[in-house]
């Protein structure tokens, strides 16, 4: 019987004293089929299960026990990012927001916290989850050490460069926005980072020219020119907000609760005289909460000179530029200053400027005398051209004012005798031009040739040049200089600037050269942009401008084309001073009249004649084939010039004396002349092969003839190798 009862137990139940063990049914993991089982298992035996069960304990007492919600505060506030072990205040930040602004000039009452520091202002929800990220930063860096590592690295490596970059931007911003941003934050009484309020254009990396000392590009150019060129183009790389484009925006946010209009109008005061690269206007923009600083309408970004311009304006009324607006800035030689300066260093426009200016006066039919010390700056514009001569010697500027000043006598003897001319000056005389580029150089190289030459004080060419400049406008004769940089060298003495009334800055200037320029206005930042210049008339306020460019090709033709205007004007001019000096024919005697029909000299517009053609002389003394304008405008490049000796107008014994191979009545001086092929090639120390291949690539200007073998000065050989210096090479 004991058998059969043991039978009737289930086979699958376990002997009592294995049911009675119940560690033995969590070892063999029975349990684990069954899920509530296995959820007590993992609550009770795995570390993070344990916690869960321990915080979920906690959590429960706290719902029912008002001192251990007290106690555990702390603790739950640290876990979720709030403060910790003290009640959070007004003043603090909550689990969604950072804490309050809280003014400073409030005053405090007992007790009260005001966080300080950045980490207590932010929100809770920040200081949680940076808490829970290095939590899981630790496990990480225990799972994986060495790929952990390496992805912390790389993160300090980027945080550090990022934080460099806003370091960077900060001193940037501060430099730039430093006081501007001050005194807005007193206005709106906002003490924290002006960046956050104060939206202004992103740093960039621009390159910022040196304005180098004359002294230093003159020494260059002596060495070489391409050095001078390589220092002109001398930068230095910058962080900077570039505000001074044309589409520049400083934003202000400003508080809703700001409806003083007052104050709103003062910060916009405030910005338009604090922030730099000026002039600004504000814009309070009221639905947008934000006041905008912007440029007020500037000069156009590019400015082309054309011919439209050409006959728009006057050969007295220059156009070089454009102000805001698009309208022309011209200068009005005849009404307001017959003389012109600008200061540019190198690379900033100069030769472009003296192109324009030249394109126009030559295109309406004037003539000019260039003065080059750099020797080939004009030579591909105007070049070997009928109604231009280019000076690259002090000799030849020496020349060049000689011959300047002879005519402006001889013409105020005419104006003497005829006050009528006085009113009107260029109907009856041709204008005149006189250029001066690198004027430092121009000034340099004549003293030290009067110091050669024994000369005692200032060389007398720069005392005729005074003279120039006091009597000239009255004869229709008128001067451009440019120079580096504006100081007293430059103008000699305080009426030599005086004169030049007419006054152009580009480019990076020091602080003297803007005194020089524009004394009494407070210096003005020229934005660093390629042809952006501040244009002024003496003291004026100056204002700023887009100057006006054109090529060499372009420039030529409009001399070219300006060589039939002058012929028909000057024929013109002829005439009328013919029927001046013939009406008054009978109350001054013919031996004494310098006007007599008979007497008139070579070098008045349109008397002097070719006797084998009857056609007009040039007054530089070049003889034109034809009588055709409009065939010699289309064929003008083409032209067989015959002579090409300056003429240099004989006014008065004194003047005479006075200019050193000096030319009367066309006739040239065969003084001090070298004869001969092998002559020309011994002056020059060049190859009799070489002289002679380089004679016939490019004609000698002013070449004339003793007997059968040509003939040349001194100083035409020197200045035909000096704007040529490559021709004739050994």
């Amino acid at each position: 019987m004991p058998s059969l009862a043991l039978s009737l137990v289930p086979a699958h139940i376990p002997p009592l004293e294995a049911r009675t063990d119940p560690t033995a049914a969590l070892a063999d993991g029975s349990v684990t089929d069954n899920p509530a089982l296995g959820l007590v298992q993992w609550m009770l035996t795995t570390p993070v299960g344990f916690g869960f069960t321990v915080a979920l304990l906690i959590a429960g007492a706290c719902l029912f026990d008002a001192r251990v919600r007290k106690a555990i505060a702390p603790l739950w506030r640290l876990v979720t990012g709030g403060l910790v072990f003290v009640e959070p205040g007004a003043w603090d930040s909550t689990w969604s927001r950072p804490a309050p602004h809280r003014p400073e000039n409030q005053p405090m009452f007992r007790g009260e916290r005001v966080p300080r520091t950045r980490w207590a202002k932010a929100p809770g929800y920040i200081r949680m989850a940076v808490r829970w990220g290095l939590a899981l930063y630790g496990w990480a860096l225990y799972a994986a050490p060495w790929l952990t590592l390496a992805a912390s690295i790389a993160l300090v490596v980027s945080v550090a460069v990022h934080r460099a970059l806003r370091l960077v931007q900060d001193r940037v911003f501060n430099r730039t926005m430093g006081v501007f941003a001050q005194g807005a934050a007193v206005l709106l009484d906002d003490g924290s980072d002006p960046r956050r309020w104060i939206a202004a254009p992103k740093v960039r990396l621009t390159w910022l020219p040196v304005a180098l000392d004359p002294r230093i590009t003159r020494a260059a150019r002596k060495v070489s020119e391409g050095l001078e060129h390589k220092l002109g183009r001398l930068a230095i790389p910058m962080l900077r907000i570039p505000l001074e484009d044309d589409d520049a925006r400083i934003r202000v946010s400003l508080d809703a609760g700001l409806i003083n209009k007052p104050m709103i109008q003062e910060l916009g005061r405030l910005g338009t005289a604090r922030i730099p690269e000026g002039p600004w206007k504000a814009h309070h923009h009221e639905a947008g909460l934000v006041l905008e600083f912007k440029h007020p309408e500037r000069p156009p970004a590019d400015v082309v000179y054309d011919q439209d311009a050409s006959r728009q304006f006057a050969v007295t009324e220059v156009p070089i530029g454009k102000k805001a607006g698009g309208h022309w800035a011209t200068i009005k030689l005849a009404d307001l200053t017959p003389h012109t300066v600008m200061s540019a260093t190198t690379g900033w426009c100069k030769t472009t400027l003296a192109n324009v200016y030249l394109a126009h006066v030559l295109g309406n039919g004037a003539r000019a005398f260039i003065n080059d010390p750099k020797r080939i700056g004009y030579v591909s514009a105007f070049g070997q051209l009928p109604n231009v001569t280019i000076h690259t010697t002090a000799r030849g500027w020496q020349k060049a004012n000689d011959i300047f000043l002879a005519e402006m006598e001889r013409r105020y003897e005419f104006i003497e005798r005829y006050p009528e001319i006085k009113e009107n000056p260029l109907d009856y005389f041709e204008p005149w031009f006189l250029v001066n580029d690198e004027r430092g150089s121009y000034v340099s190289d004549l003293k030290d040739l009067a110091k050669a030459d024994e000369e005692k004080g200032l060389p007398l060419t720069l005392r005729k040049e005074k003279k120039i400049l006091w009597q000239s406008r009255a004869a229709g004769m008128y001067m451009l200089d440019l120079a580096q940089q504006a100081n007293l060298p430059v103008f000699i003495d305080s009426d030599g600037r005086d004169q030049r009334m007419a006054r152009i800055a580009s480019g990076p200037q020091t602080r003297s050269s803007w005194v020089m320029l524009f004394p009494g206005v407070s210096k003005r930042s020229i934005p660093m942009k390629k042809g952006r210049a501040m244009y002024g008339i003496g003291v004026d306020s100056p204002v700023e401008i887009q100057l006006a460019r054109i090529t060499d090709e372009e420039a030529r033709a409009f001399a070219i084309g300006g060589i039939a205007i002058g012929e028909r004007e000057n024929a013109a001019r002829a005439d009328r001073l013919k029927a001046l000096t013939e009406g008054a024919a009978g109350s001054v005697a013919p031996s004494d009249s310098p006007t007599s029909p008979d007497k008139i000299a070579s070098s008045v517009p349109g008397q002097s004649r070719d006797t084998a053609t009857g056609a007009p002389e040039e007054p530089n003394g070049y003889f034109l084939k034809g009588n055709n304008p409009a065939g010699e405008t289309a064929n003008a490049g083409q032209r067989i010039i015959e002579n090409a000796q300056s003429i240099i107008p004989a006014a008065s014994a004194e003047n005479d004396q006075q200019t050193s191979g000096s030319v009367a009545g066309g006739d040239i001086s065969e003084e001090g002349l070298i004869v001969g092929m092998a002559g020309g090639a011994a002056f020059l120390e060049m190859t009799y092969d070489g002289f002679k291949k380089a004679r016939e690539r490019r004609p000698i200007p002013g070449e004339t003839r003793k007997g059968i073998q040509p003939a040349w000065t001194e100083l035409t050989l020197n200045e035909w190798r000096a704007q040529a210096p490559r021709a004739g090479a050994n």
